[in-house]
């Protein structure tokens, strides 16, 4: 069974996480890779935004009773094959776990170039994927409440 409060409770949490990525004023690439309090406060807001991404793509496969994925990436893949999410967006949300266990497991630094490309044009994503989960939600309200 789909917990609709959960999700929504960490769809406001992404929500949070880009609305405090917009205080930070990194005017260009040079400003972002010498100002490294701003560096790390951005890698890790994203970090935390992609988590709440991958717990939704688990909890909606589990309350789904789909497939198990076996990495959180095939999680994306799994929802866009039944429909949950649009199928083009499936290889986007991919990109973002892997930045994410990038961020996580790579102990020398991640590229700036990529991080700040991220921050700087692809935000956007996130609030794509709220929408898609929204009105995924809003449109199979009425049949899990007859369940």
């Amino acid at each position: 069974m789909i917990d609709q409060p959960l999700i929504e409770k960490k769809l406001r949490k992404i929500e949070e996480f880009l609305k405090e990525l917009k205080i930070v004023n990194i005017e260009n690439y040079e400003e972002f890779k010498r100002n490294i309090v701003a560096k790390r406060f951005i890698e890790r807001n994203l970090e935390l935004a992609i988590e709440q991404m991958i717990d939704i793509c688990k909890h909606l496969v589990s309350g789904l009773d789909l497939k198990e994925p076996e990495t959180f990436a095939e999680c994306f893949e799994i929802l866009g094959k039944e429909g949950v999410i649009p199928t083009e967006t499936v290889s986007i949300f991919q990109s973002m776990v892997r930045f994410r266990n990038l961020l996580i497991h790579v102990y020398d630094g991640v590229d700036d170039s990529i991080t700040y490309g991220i921050y700087m044009r692809h935000l956007g994503d996130f609030r794509d994927f709220i929408k898609i989960i929204r009105d995924y939600l809003n449109k199979n309200r009425v049949k899990r409440n007859d369940l």
